[in-house]
This record gives structure tokens, sequence and C-alpha cells, in this order.
């Protein structure tokens, strides 16, 4: 039997690859993430106004505005972003002025705007251009949205400041319901699922950097876990770090379809069997 850590010494591996928080060493060149993120800086440095970056749970919309910070820094840009948005514009603003490396402020949001506006133009000041960024911005209540698109007119302080808002598929929704929010939209875009070619370049490129020297996990195996999983990279992570334990507690010399379809077999059990919970709790 395998301990927690040698199952990857079973696969050569010096760390976990799987893992399903987003970590930018293992960060995958996806042609969606690298349409997504010349899409985002065309309206950051071209255009101005709102850029709305939508995707699935797990399609990696929080790898995407990390690998946009790190594109941004070091080229006169300062990123003030916001993880998880509090919902209410008052708490949206106060966050984002600390981001922006303001004062923690309090009281109504038309005194936090302006100090959060007057801050933006001390950054202008100093030659440095401001983007805000908010992820899982599908959160935000409607004057929340309305007052990020206030951020984005120029007013007496300076111009206006681009906002990237990245959320779920319904912050399309949110933002169509408020026409003063969707005139103000100069850039769209979704984040799509990966391919069976991009499933299995994705797993080869993650174990490398993780340290194999050699294929863990075949083809077939790949083609399985796009079938089961969709695509969705979340998905594929969480079906993948599954297998690397299964499969070395099994002895394997590599993962191939078996494994994979036994995963999925016990996961569509277990939904299965929560399934007449769930109804109950209706």
């Amino acid at each position: 039997m395998t301990t927690d850590s040698g199952y990857l010494a079973h696969w050569g591996l010096a760390e976990a690859p799987f893992l399903l928080e987003p970590d930018p060493r293992f960060a995958y060149e996806r042609a969606d993430h690298r349409e997504g993120l010349a899409r985002i800086l065309f309206g950051i440095t071209q255009l101005g106004g709102l850029v709305v970056i939508t995707g699935e749970i797990g399609a990696g919309k929080t790898l995407l505005s990390q690998t946009l910070r790190g594109t941004l820094d070091g080229e006169g840009f300062q990123v003030a972003e916001v993880a998880n948005p509090p919902r209410t514009a008052a708490a949206l603003l106060s966050s984002t002025l600390l981001a922006a490396g303001g004062p923690r402020a309090g009281g109504s949001a038309a005194r936090i705007a302006a100090l959060l506006r007057a801050r933006l133009a001390e950054l202008s000041a100093e030659g440095r251009r401001a983007v805000v960024c908010l992820d899982e911005a599908q959160r935000l209540d409607p004057r929340a949205l309305d007052e990020v698109r206030l951020l984005t007119n120029p007013g007496p302080d300076g111009p206006g400041v681009p906002v990237v808002l990245l959320g779920q598929p319904e912050l399309s929704g949110h933002v169509a319901r408020l026409p003063q929010v969707a005139q103000r939209v100069v850039v769209r875009y979704h984040l799509g699922p990966m391919g069976a070619d991009e499933v299995d370049a994705y797993t080869l490129h993650r174990t490398r950097v993780a340290g194999a020297q050699r294929r863990i996990v075949s083809k077939r195996a790949t083609r399985a876990v796009h079938r089961e999983t969709g695509g969705g990279p979340r998905l594929v992570n969480l079906l993948l770090a599954n297998a690397l334990f299964v499969a070395a507690e099994r002895d394997e010399a590599q993962i191939g379809e078996d494994t994979i379809r036994d995963l999925a077999e016990d996961r569509r059990m277990d939904l299965a069997a929560a399934s007449p919970d769930m109804e109950a709790g209706t």
C-alpha cells in the first residue's frame, strides 16, 4: 500500500500535478486562454470600458486572471484585483479601493466611490495605468454592477478605468438586464471546455512540470477522461488526481482506460445514491 506521498514516488513525481487550486507554475497555454488573454489586453489597451469573460466552474477563469496580472506587472499597470467580490456596491468599492493600494474606508457607496476615484487619479499621476479585475463577478448585485460601469466613465479626476469582469455564464445575463452596463461592454469572451487532444496535451504538460520523465497516463486514458468530464479543467484535475493514487495502489506502470472507467463508475454510483436524498430535500 502506498503512503500519502508514496504514490507520487511511484510515478517519479516531485509534487502533485493535479491539485484543484490554480497554480501559475502548472499553467497550460490553451488556445482558449491565449485568445481570452489577447481579447482582454485589446480591451484594456485599445478600447477601455468593460471586458466580460465567462466560463463554467473550473474553466480556468482564475488562472486567466493570474496570467493577466503577471502579464501587466512591470508594464506600467497597477491591477486592482478582487476575488470573490462582495455583492453590494459599498462593500465592493471598499474592497477595490484596498486592492488599489488605498485606505480602508466605510460609509456610503458615494463616499467610497469618491475615495476610489481619487486613488485611481493618484496612480494615473504617478504614470501607472490602473485596471480593475473582479473574479466571480456573477455575485455582484445590480447596484454594484452599475458602480463598476461608473468607474469606466471619464471624470474630473482623470480618465475612466478599464474593468475586467470574470464570472460564471449567468454573469452575461446579469449584465444584459442592465442596459447602461451592457452598453459599456467592449469585449465579450466565453471560455469553453478542452477538446480530447487538449486534455491529452494538458495531462502531459502538468505531469512533466511535476517531474515525470515519461508518459504516465495513456492516450486512451486521456480520451476516457475527456469523455467522462467533458473537458472542464477542474473535473479533469479531480479525476486524474484520483487516478494517480488508485493506479499506484494497484501497482500499475501506467494509468490506463480501465482505471478511469472504474473511477467514473464510482462517481456515477455516488451521484445515484445521493439522488433520493436530494429529491427528499426538495
